[in-house]
C-alpha cells in the first residue's frame, strides 16, 4: 500500500486507553521526600526563631535589672509597727536593725483566739532573725519557729528592756531561740547563729515608734 512504510505495517498504532481531554496523572511525592521536607522546613524554623527569643529574653533580664525588679524585696518594717500600735495592738520590735540587716518580709499580725505578732530579719544568705510575740507556750512556739524536736535548754540572764530571764531552745542542727514572758504572752526570738539572736535581744522594745 503506497504511503505506508514497512516499519508502520509491522507496528500498527494501538488504541489509546486513556479517555480523551484527560491528562496524565502527576505522580505523588513518595513519603520520605515529604517527611524530609517537613524536617528540613521545621530545623530551618529553630534557626530563625531561637536567636530571636533568646534576644528577647536578654532585653527583658536587662530591662529588669536596669528597673530594680532583681532586688530582693525589702519590707517597710517601722510602718508596719507604726500601723501596728495606732491600732492598739500589742507589738515587739528592734529599736533599729544592726548593720546590713532589713526585713524580708513585713511583719504581720494574727488576731482571733491566739494572738500572734511576727517579724523577720536577714543578711545575706545565711543569716537571719525572727521574732514572735504570742499568747502559744514558748514549747510551743520552739517546735513552731526552732524545731520539732527542739530541746528545751537552761535559763540564763540575758538584760534586755523587756526581760532578764530568757529560756534557751536549740535543736540538732544548730539554731538558737530564747524565749520569755513579756505581759503575759510569750516573746520568741530565734536564728540559726545565737549571736546573731543576741545582738535583737539586746534591741527589742515595745515603745511607741516615732
Amino acid at each position: 500500500m503506497e504511503g505506508v512504510s514497512d516499519t508502520d505495517q509491522q507496528h500498527p498504532a494501538q488504541p489509546s486507553s486513556q479517555p480523551a481531554g484527560e491528562q496524565p496523572e502527576t505522580p505523588a511525592r513518595s513519603y520520605p521526600r515529604t517527611f524530609g521536607a517537613l524536617i528540613g522546613s521545621m530545623i530551618f524554623l529553630l534557626v530563625l526563631v531561637v536567636p530571636i527569643v533568646l534576644i528577647v529574653q536578654w532585653r527583658g533580664n536587662l530591662e529588669r535589672e536596669v528597673s530594680g525588679a532583681n532586688e530582693t524585696y525589702k519590707a517597710d518594717w517601722a510602718e508596719a509597727v507604726r500601723s501596728a500600735q495606732v491600732a492598739d495592738l500589742d507589738v515587739v520590735y528592734p529599736r533599729e536593725l544592726p548593720s546590713g540587716w532589713y526585713a524580708n518580709t513585713d511583719p504581720s499580725y494574727q488576731g482571733g483566739g491566739e494572738p500572734a505578732w511576727t517579724m523577720s530579719f536577714v543578711k545575706g544568705e545565711t543569716s537571719y532573725v525572727g521574732l514572735e510575740l504570742s499568747s502559744r507556750s514558748a514549747q510551743a512556739l520552739a517546735q513552731k519557729n526552732v524545731d520539732t524536736q527542739a530541746t528545751k535548754g537552761d535559763e540564763v540572764s540575758i538584760d534586755t528592756e523587756l526581760a532578764d530571764t530568757w529560756t534557751e531552745w536549740s535543736d540538732s542542727g544548730g539554731d538558737t531561740g530564747y524565749s520569755a514572758e513579756v505581759d503575759g504572752q510569750t516573746l520568741m526570738l530565734w536564728g540559726p547563729k545565737d549571736g546573731d539572736v543576741r545582738d535583737y535581744l539586746a534591741l527589742i522594745t515595745t515603745e511607741p515608734l516615732k
